[in-house]
């Protein structure tokens, strides 16, 4: 009887003892592998640069040749077909005839002033517009000295149509500025604004 007792005493201590050793080993096999303690907290990296990270240099790069692109659009010849004809207008040439669509009669000196130029360069623009016979010209009722300018029905033409040419040629660009939200938008006014003023300071400094 006392060596059934003492034999089931080893048998427990054994199990306890092969408990121990498999919890030993389960412990050692998390560690091995990987596995995470349910205590632990798990850290996860913010997705989202700071605003440092920023590329300034880049971002005055882009800006500089969105500014050479507007430009270069703008300095571009335009087409209109008038009565199964082309013409191609420069933009001067286009400045020149939208202010004498909108001011028949209007006289050289005037059309200067109006537009910011100089004579000679205004009257570039008006030999031009003479040359593919949208203007004409004729001695002003005022002062028989003075030649004033008008549109011939061909430019007259191409006249009604500046409006919507312009807009189909920034068509693009306005699709663009609509899919910003009105926030966006005003944020953009914001930050050209406040560029338009630093650019400003630096010309007046220079």
């Amino acid at each position: 009887m006392k060596k059934e007792k003492k034999n089931k005493k080893l048998d427990i201590k054994e199990i306890k003892d092969l408990k121990k050793e498999t919890k030993k080993k389960s412990a050692a096999e998390e560690k091995k592998v990987g596995t995470v303690p349910k205590k632990e907290k798990i850290i996860i990296p913010n997705p989202v640069p700071p605003d440092s990270a920023v590329d300034h240099t880049a971002l005055k790069k882009l800006m500089i040749d969105s500014a050479v692109l507007y430009q270069n659009i703008l300095v571009l010849p335009q087409t209109f077909t008038v009565n199964e004809g082309s013409y191609s207008l420069y933009p001067s040439e286009l400045k020149a005839l939208d202010m004498i669509g909108q001011f028949s009669g209007i006289n050289l000196t005037q059309l200067a002033n109006k537009l910011g130029i100089s004579k000679s360069a205004i009257s570039k623009c008006t030999s031009k517009l003479l040359e593919k016979q949208l203007i004409g010209k004729e001695k002003s009722p005022v002062n028989v000295r003075e030649v004033v300018f008008t549109l011939t029905p061909d430019g007259q033409s191409i006249y009604d149509q500046l409006e919507n040419v312009h807009a189909k040629l920034f068509e693009p660009f306005n699709k663009a500025l609509d899919e910003f939200s009105t926030q966006e938008i005003n944020d953009l006014h914001r930050m050209f604004l406040t560029i338009q003023s630093s650019l400003t300071e630096i010309i007046d400094q220079v």
